[in-house]
């Protein structure tokens, strides 16, 4: 009797070391990421103690502890104060979807950036996802800084803005259609009708100087009317002093129709 006590003892203890209850708490997740972005930024390439081995070790650590404590649901629903100025953290307006950006500090004049997505799932449980795990993505080395929200009949429809640093003067920006499905991140919805057909996402590249007097960083050229069921993007015209793209102060407008967003001016 006693060996049996003694095993269940031993089972108990086991237990509780183990459970889910005992993980670390959002408090000391965030320490560790802002420790792995520190010391991404001491040795990346623009800090001055450059070390390729290093920084990619970090950013590999990084990735990998963002998806692992991505299926944590009180991950999900925590701000991350910390992380301001650090890395950006967007969340969507539900809070069931959350996209982690941050600088590998691995490039030069252009910027490379990775993304971990984390969302909800229809029966309630977290799941997480790297960018930088699909090969197919073309939205590596872009960073999300902004997401939209619209109800339709089939469900939410999210709106994800990301920016893409190509050099000191050439950006471009993107926005993208995103679904939860069940328990699965639909990211190649084609919601958007375009002289071509309809796609997942529009993008275009302008010239960075000519919106440097900006106040907002980052600088967010795709708005959304939730009332209205729209985002619009500002017209961008290629002439012989701005040949990357100079944003105007014309707009190009989407609505959504019920069934797609179609262009309306």
């Amino acid at each position: 009797m006693k060996l049996l006590f003694r095993s269940l003892g031993v089972v108990i203890t086991a237990f509780l070391l183990f459970s889910p209850h005992s993980a670390q708490t959002v408090s000391s997740v965030e320490n560790e990421i802002v420790r792995h972005l520190d010391n991404i930024s001491k040795f990346g390439n623009y800090g001055g103690t450059s070390d390729d081995d290093k920084v990619y070790a970090e950013n590999r650590e990084l990735r990998k502890k963002l998806v692992r404590y991505g299926k944590r649901s009180d991950v999900l629903m925590y701000s991350f104060p910390k992380l301001k100025g650090k890395m950006q953290v967007s969340t969507s307006r539900d809070g069931n979807l959350r996209i982690y950006s941050w600088d590998e500090e691995t490039g030069g004049t252009m910027h490379d950036h990775d993304s971990v997505f984390q969302y909800r799932g229809s029966n309630g449980k977290v799941f997480s996802w790297a960018v930088t795990d699909d090969e197919s993505n073309q939205d590596v080395g872009a960073f999300y800084h902004d997401i939209f929200q619209l109800s339709t009949g089939k469900g939410t429809v999210y709106l994800a803005v990301s920016t893409f640093v190509a050099s000191t003067s050439l950006a471009g920006q993107s926005i993208k259609v995103l679904r939860i499905q069940s328990n699965r991140l639909e990211r190649d919805t084609k919601l958007i009708r375009t002289a071509s057909g309809l796609q997942n996402s529009i993008n275009f590249q302008y010239d960075f100087f000519s919106v440097v007097d900006r106040p907002e960083r980052p600088v967010k050229l795709f708005t959304f009317n939730a009332a209205r069921k729209e985002f619009k993007f500002p017209v961008v015209i290629e002439d012989e002093k701005t040949p990357q793209g100079r944003v105007t102060n014309n707009f190009i407008t989407y609505r959504f129709n019920g069934t797609h967003f179609v262009k309306v001016n």
